[in-house]
Formats: structure tokens, sequence, C-alpha cells
């Protein structure tokens, strides 16, 4: 079965290429959706619904007549169609595709794929214990009941399982602006072929001669060392 982690880099040709990519994905969703009326099926209707309500960023070019799509549209796809199962509104979710950087969409989805893989395995542990094909502690503790025969184990539905294992939307959303503010106060700046330095936003450069060859002498120093090794 094709992973999240599989489709980066990838391109989409089309609508129709992109709801394909995604609805193999969502399939592995909580099937228990907390909205009644959102089902998780995606076709290429619904992408390009969710393209005029501006849910799923812009388009990255075009093939003839097609538009191209890009790893970062298919993640915001597949963030959309969870969130309004989980009863967020569209301009909530406008909100958070614009706050969340690739990172957080992934944390998201990946959470959503992740939950429902767990709750699939609990569900087919459960099932086995139940038929007597399997005992959580093996043939012996089918011998010596304990507190962990199949009796004591409590449920776990998908739903449970994904709200526990789902980062929260607003800690994305402050580690998505954590990590754009970093990315705004560096610059990588090229001195040399394979030599870059990075100077944050807060660098000062030396005001006296003293402090100038200070700064050199560390910089020669630290560039000697790399060459030694």
């Amino acid at each position: 079965m094709i992973g999240l982690e599989s489709y980066r880099g990838k391109e989409f040709i089309g609508v129709e290429e992109l709801a394909r990519a995604a609805a193999s994905l969502v399939e592995r969703f909580n099937q228990e959706p907390a909205r009644g009326n959102v089902r998780l099926t995606i076709t290429p209707r619904i992408v390009r619904h969710y393209l005029s309500e501006e849910l799923l960023g812009d388009p990255t070019g075009q093939a003839g007549t097609s538009l191209v799509f890009n790893y970062g549209n298919l993640l915001r796809l597949l963030a959309v169609k969870k969130l309004l199962a989980e009863h967020w509104s569209v301009i909530k979710i406008k909100e958070f595709m614009s706050a969340f950087d690739i990172t957080a969409l992934e944390q998201l989805v990946n959470g959503a794929l992740t939950s429902h893989a767990k709750s699939e395995n609990i569900s087919r542990k459960k099932a086995a214990v139940a038929q007597g094909r399997e005992h959580p502690l093996g043939s012996r503790a089918q011998r010596q009941p304990s507190e962990h025969s199949p009796a004591k184990i409590a449920p776990v539905s998908p739903s449970t399982t994904l709200a526990m294992s789902t980062p929260t939307l607003a800690s994305l959303a402050v580690e998505s602006a954590r990590r754009a503010e970093q990315r705004s106060s560096v610059e990588w700046i090229e001195i040399a072929t394979g030599l870059e330095v990075k100077v944050r936003r807060s660098f000062r450069p030396p005001r006296t001669e003293h402090e100038r060859e200070r700064l050199a002498a560390r910089f020669w120093s630290v560039i000697k060392s790399r060459a030694e090794e």
C-alpha cells in the first residue's frame, strides 16, 4: 500500500490525477466522520469544489489544458477532508490552510492515517481473541486467566484513537509560525564554492578594528579545522 511519504516531490497533472492520489489515502482515515453529511470520498468534482473555495492553495502550473498540482496541494486536500468531517467550518479551514506549513500539514494528515491503522490493528486483534484464534498472552494465558484476558480489554473506538494521536490544530499553527519566523530571520550567503555562511538578522558587524580581527581569526580557525578533518 502506497504511503503518504511516497508522494513527496511528485506532481499531479489534472484534477483527476490529484483526486485519485488523495482517494487512495483518504480511505485509510477514520471511517466514522463526526459529521454525518460528510463522506470520506474524494472525486474530481469535490476537488474542483475545494479549488473554487480556495482551500487547496494555488496550482503550481499548467500542462496543456490541465492544471498541475504538487505535494502541498495533496496535503491540503486530505487535511480539508479530515477537518470537514470533524465539524470545522469552511471559514475556519481556510484560516488553518493559510497558517499551516508543509510540516504541519504532514503531521495532521499522518495523524489521521496512523490512527486509522492503529484502530484497524486493535479491531483485528479483538476479533481474533473473540473467535478463540489468539490470546494477548499466548496459549499459556488461555489456560490461566489473568487481568489481561479478553474480558478485561476496554474497547477503543477509531475516533478515540484519532483524538489521542493527532496533534492539536492550535499547536500545529504555532509551530508553523515559529518555523516561518526562523526562516525569515536567517539568510544563507555563499562565500565560495562549498562555503556558505548563515547570518541571522540579529547579527551586528564588528565596529572596531580589534573586533574585526577577532572575528576574522575565529572564521579562519573554523575553516582550517574543517579542512584538516
